[in-house]
């Protein structure tokens, strides 16, 4: 047989085993750390990986742990306001063995799957892009077990929470991997999932910032390597040349960063402003359903003609004040396309804040993500 024929015969197999492991979640986890290092083992011995000069090694290193422990510091001050929790996982010293155990033959099956696929493409580039794919189908049975989840939201937590950012690590490990090796992947790898084996608090971020830090620190690590890798290949190449990408680049990340910050202020709800998509059609004319409003907390004046955001029955009502009482502490609401005003009265301690922007249907994505979740 050819030895281009059992490479592609060989990664069809690792494929075909990587759907096996993805969609028999729940399978026994002694068979599923078998898998892992049978794949591991089986290319170690059949490819021949390409002999290059690794000239990023030391850098991407030195990226990984400033940006990883830049993460943990962030983190941890954060904790002394949000607060911290205890870790789930076992305390005693056999269940840590285990646990770390468990974790060094996934992450190292992996990682060496991963190099032999990405170092050994001559033959078959194409499976360089579905390595992280790969990645992800082999990390998942270690990380959720979908039957947990029963209803339709709990799985789109899921999928925020554990997925998304285990989408964004395989891309970036892939990456990595790609300008360097195995050796910088695991190190990744290492910083990440072993002290959550060994640390007995960690910060309680709540979900929507943990989600964010965890987004955010593949993003970042993968900027700070792509720049200093360019810089160095356009050093070779082309000095001028060099300098107008690196602006740019520069300028690339800034927008990033400056974007990143605007969202994570308008969407947490946590400063004075913060944003809202419109899901109902109640104001249609003059804020439609789709639309993103910017409302302002601090509470002022709400005189007549106002547009107030409130709570009631739970959900942040959009409307217009129609008629503030004597009191001015209890105000009649009416939506603009509604035929009669609000049964209720609004109390000024369930006033949100004041509507001082409308942005055009930036919200839909958020409100038919919604919908679809409720309607299933």
């Amino acid at each position: 047989m050819k030895y281009s024929t059992k490479i592609k015969l060989t990664e069809c197999i690792i494929i075909l085993l990587s759907f096996f492991c993805f969609f028999y979640i729940t399978i026994n986890r002694y068979v599923y750390l078998g898998i892992l290092l049978l794949m591991a083992i089986i290319p170690s011995v059949i490819f021949k990986p390409e002999k290059r000069k690794e000239r990023f090694h030391t850098d991407i290193t030195l990226i990984i742990i400033i940006c990883i422990l830049f993460y943990y510091f962030i983190t941890n001050f954060l904790g002394f306001f949000f607060g911290f929790y205890y870790t789930s996982y076992s305390r005693s010293f056999f269940g840590i063995v285990t646990n770390i155990t468990t974790a060094l033959i996934v992450i190292g099956s992996i990682e060496v799957l991963r190099e032999n696929l990405i170092k050994n493409n001559f033959y078959h580039k194409s499976i360089i892009y579905i390595t992280p794919l790969i990645g992800i189908m082999l990390e998942m049975p270690s990380l959720i077990n979908l039957r947990m989840y029963t209803s339709r939201l709990d799985i789109f937590n899921a999928i925020l929470s554990l997925i998304l950012p285990c989408i964004l690590k395989h891309i970036l490990l892939s990456y990595i991997t790609y300008k360097s090796d195995k050796k910088c992947s695991l190190i990744y790898q290492l910083l990440i999932i072993i002290p959550k084996y060994l640390l007995p608090v960690f910060p309680n971020l709540g979900d929507f910032f943990e989600i964010i830090a965890q987004v955010l620190l593949p993003i970042v690590t993968g900027l700070f390597i792509a720049n200093v890798t360019n810089v160095k290949t356009e050093k070779i190449k082309n000095s001028r040349k060099l300098k107008n990408n690196k602006i740019l680049f520069t300028a690339c990340n800034i927008f990033i960063a400056v974007n990143v910050c605007i969202m994570l202020y308008l969407t947490s709800n946590k400063f004075r402003f913060y944003s809202l998509a419109i899901g109902s059609g109640s104001m249609q004319g003059t804020i439609n359903k789709g639309d993103i409003v910017i409302i302002d907390k601090k509470k002022k004046e709400i005189k007549k003609g106002d547009i107030i955001a409130f709570q009631e029955l739970g959900k942040v009502v959009v409307h217009r004040v129609i008629e503030v009482e004597q009191d001015k502490n209890h105000f009649r609401t009416k939506g603009d396309a509604n035929e009669s005003e609000d049964a209720w009265v609004v109390n000024n301690n369930d006033v949100v804040g004041k509507v001082v922007m409308n942005i055009k249907w930036l919200g839909w994505p958020t409100v038919s993500l919604s919908e679809l979740i409720k309607n299933r």
